[in-house]
């Protein structure tokens, strides 16, 4: 009879220390503490992320057990130091985030990966790196839920784009991110994207697009200072590129005079002035810009230079000024041209790996079907081989009072 009861017993023993061995394994795979607290500050990182730097800050990295746990938190102190406007130009902090979620991450932790990679290339002024990254991070959206952090992934993209001359991708970029905030009703963001995308309008001279974006503009109210300055400021470059002449007339009407305006502004001015029929006032705005020593756009100082020193019969001056903007404008068509290729190099690859990915994926489910069926197997032989032993031994005690009655 106890031979028969440690028989009975073998599955349940089985099953209880495989229920061990299984709460062992969890609990010594992350500290409940640390989890809380990574908890803690990834909910209030968007509102408050000043204190969710504090609180990662106070974290001991010595702490940190698991890969996964110690990818969480680079992703978060990275998170935490770009929100803090703390520029990073090294990838110490995210490098052990970049290592884990790139090949095991959910969409969110690698759109999120992607975006702070790209931000601290773009920190280092490696603008090839930061815009394929962004790419990257884009290409990787399918099942994300954070959809701010795809409106912030466009915006950095797109302001790259703007370094390229690439004007299309710029604004077609700003538009998509409007949309996101304007879902999530961040009007402020919106109406920045909105201005973004206004400019790219009139630097592609579309017309039709900058009047759809220009009313949408003008639906918000309670613009702060720097926003009511670029809606003013495009407003005079849409008026100087699309507007009747007494429509300019009454914006520069109300236009500070001097020149201490930014020298973007003044480029837009000596357009408007040349616009106008007002050359000498343009060339005035253009040697201002010249010599202010600032950073302006060369590109579009060149295009406004050739015709207004045309129209003042500086032709030695404007074919200069055109000589200099056709070969910048060669080399931007070659850098975006190569940029091009490299983004479609990069696509291809991010697909091959896609496949590796999903062949690998295919491997672990039917390997996972593989291991189950066998352990059912294996289950099935067991309970089998079980049953049999009851049987025998229930035989075996029939079999004994029938042998007993026999000798009596």
């Amino acid at each position: 009879m106890v031979v028969g009861k440690q028989i009975y017993k073998r599955p349940l023993l089985l099953m209880l220390v495989a229920f061990i061995v299984a709460s062992v394994a969890v609990s010594c795979g992350s500290n409940p503490e640390i989890d809380r607290q990574l908890t803690k500050a990834e909910e209030i990182m968007e509102q408050h992320p000043d204190s969710a730097y504090m609180l990662l800050n106070g974290i001991d990295k010595e702490t940190l057990s698991t890969k996964k746990e110690k990818a969480r938190y680079a992703l978060l102190m990275s998170m935490a130091l770009d929100k803090n406007y703390i520029d990073t130009t090294t990838f110490d902090v995210l490098q052990p985030a970049i290592d884990y979620y790139l090949d095991n991450g959910t969409p969110d932790e690698k759109l999120r990966t992607y975006y702070y990679q790209g931000r601290i290339f773009d920190n280092r002024q490696d603008k090839d790196n930061a815009l394929s990254t962004f790419a990257k991070a884009l290409d990787n959206t399918v099942g994300v839920r954070d959809s701010l952090c795809i409106a912030r992934a466009l915006v950095a993209q797109a302001g790259l784009y703007n370094d390229f001359y690439d004007f299309e991708a710029y604004t077609r970029n700003h538009l998509r991110a409007a949309k996101i905030y304007k879902k999530y009703s961040y009007d402020y963001y919106e109406l920045d994207c909105l201005l973004n995308a206004l400019n790219g309008a009139n630097l592609l001279n579309d017309k039709s697009l900058a009047d759809s974006i220009l009313s949408l503009c003008n639906t918000f109210n309670n613009l702060d200072k720097n926003q009511q300055q670029s809606l003013n400021k495009y407003k005079l470059l849409y008026a100087a590129r699309h507007g009747s002449k007494k429509v300019l007339a009454e914006i520069l009407s109300k236009q500070p005079p001097g020149t201490n305006n930014s020298p973007n502004l003044r480029l837009i001015l000596a357009l408007a002035y040349h616009r106008f029929g007002n050359n000498e006032k343009a060339k005035n705005y253009l040697d201002s810009v010249f010599e202010s020593g600032e950073k302006f756009d060369t590109l579009r100082y060149l295009s406004i230079s050739v015709t207004v020193l045309r129209d003042l019969k500086d032709f030695e001056g404007a074919l200069s000024s055109y000589w200099d903007f056709s070969h910048r404008q060669d080399a931007i068509n070659s850098a975006k041209f190569e940029q091009k290729s490299k983004s479609i190099e990069e696509k291809h690859e991010l697909e091959l790996k896609a496949q590796e990915d999903e062949r690998r994926r295919s491997q672990v489910v039917w390997g996972s079907i593989g291991i189950v069926m066998l352990l059912c197997i294996v289950i099935l032989a067991y309970s089998l081989y079980v049953k049999k032993m009851k049987i025998e031994h229930t035989n075996d005690l029939l079999v004994q009072p029938s042998a007993t009655a026999g000798i009596a």
